[in-house]
């Protein structure tokens, strides 16, 4: 089991890293750093001479591929070894499911070209492969005969259900924000150019305040997620540790968000948070799925 979960950790760490890789391609605008040529870049194994975009794009196939190969190894030898655990195959065969679509959907900008809206799918399902592989090695800290869970009434657990799928929602929003090249449609917070609303200034106007107006309603639910669960299962202490989780990652989730706009998306370090901060939220609400139904 150790070797199994120091694989896993390895792993995770790994598409953690492919995640945040991806959306510094895109931030830096390295998509087509290697051409139109996949998985050759250029038409070579290795690039010759090649630019700064060339590199970024390339290491990030790379990754993307080494990733790919630990996942499915993981995979394979957690549904063999944690048998035991009745989610196992399920959350095996999403990590496998998630990661190929990833590489297919990578693939496919390269050399077809994919509109924003598909495109935007590449980077949510990196967040699913996370949140899958995450799941996958906090089970292998799990004691066979006692399993993590907690004990939950039945509209605690749909609304938790209801919460990670729209956080997942605007996972897809921000996707398709950043994809579209919106991120930089509105300057100033809260408000837009100067005005409150601009749904009738364009599409991307149009993105950009859904995306801000989603992110927000996404804060307040997870506020109501964490009064909600302290204040009637504040014995469990698991859920009282993810319930502090989920606000602090939600607060620099709002905070880095506020700080892409004032810095007109021009700061990576920023643009890297905003991106790691909501995927990790996806992945711990994931995880309380899991516990809850156990419970």
């Amino acid at each position: 089991m150790k070797k199994l979960r120091i694989f896993s950790i390895l792993t995770t760490i790994v598409v953690l890293f492919v995640l945040l890789q991806g959306s510094i391609v895109t931030k830096t605008g390295s998509g087509q750093g290697c051409g139109t040529t996949w998985p050759l870049c250029f038409g070579d194994v290795i690039p010759y001479n090649p630019t700064l975009e060339t590199i970024i794009e390339y290491t990030h196939r790379l990754l993307s591929s080494i990733a790919g190969m630990l996942v499915f190894i993981l995979s394979f030898w957690s549904w063999k070894q944690l048998s035991y655990v009745k989610e196992i195959r399920f959350f095996a065969l999403l990590a496998s499911a998630a990661i190929l679509l990833q590489g297919l959907m990578g693939a496919g900008q390269v050399v077809y070209g994919q509109p924003p809206l598909i495109m935007a799918l590449h980077f949510g399902f990196s967040a699913i492969s996370l949140a899958a592989v995450s799941v996958i090695t906090l089970f292998t800290f799990e004691k066979r005969w006692n399993p993590f869970k907690v004990t939950v009434g039945k509209a605690f657990l749909r609304y938790v259900i209801a919460l990670t799928i729209y956080s997942y929602l605007v996972i897809y929003t921000g996707a398709f924000v950043k994809h579209m090249g919106a991120a930089t449609a509105c300057s100033g917070f809260p408000l837009c150019n100067g005005e409150w609303i601009l749904f009738s200034e364009g599409t991307i106007v149009f993105a950009q305040m859904f995306h801000r107006l989603a992110g927000m309603t996404l804060a307040l639910l997870v506020l109501l997620f964490a009064v909600w669960a302290i204040r009637i299962y504040k014995k469990q202490r698991s859920l009282v540790i993810i319930s502090l989780a989920s606000i602090g990652l939600i607060g620099i989730q709002l905070a880095s968000g506020i700080g892409m706009v004032l810095t007109y998306n021009q700061n990576l370090t920023i643009g890297i948070i905003h991106a790691l901060t909501i995927s990790l939220l996806f992945a711990l609400f994931t995880y309380t799925i899991v516990l809850s139904r156990r419970g």
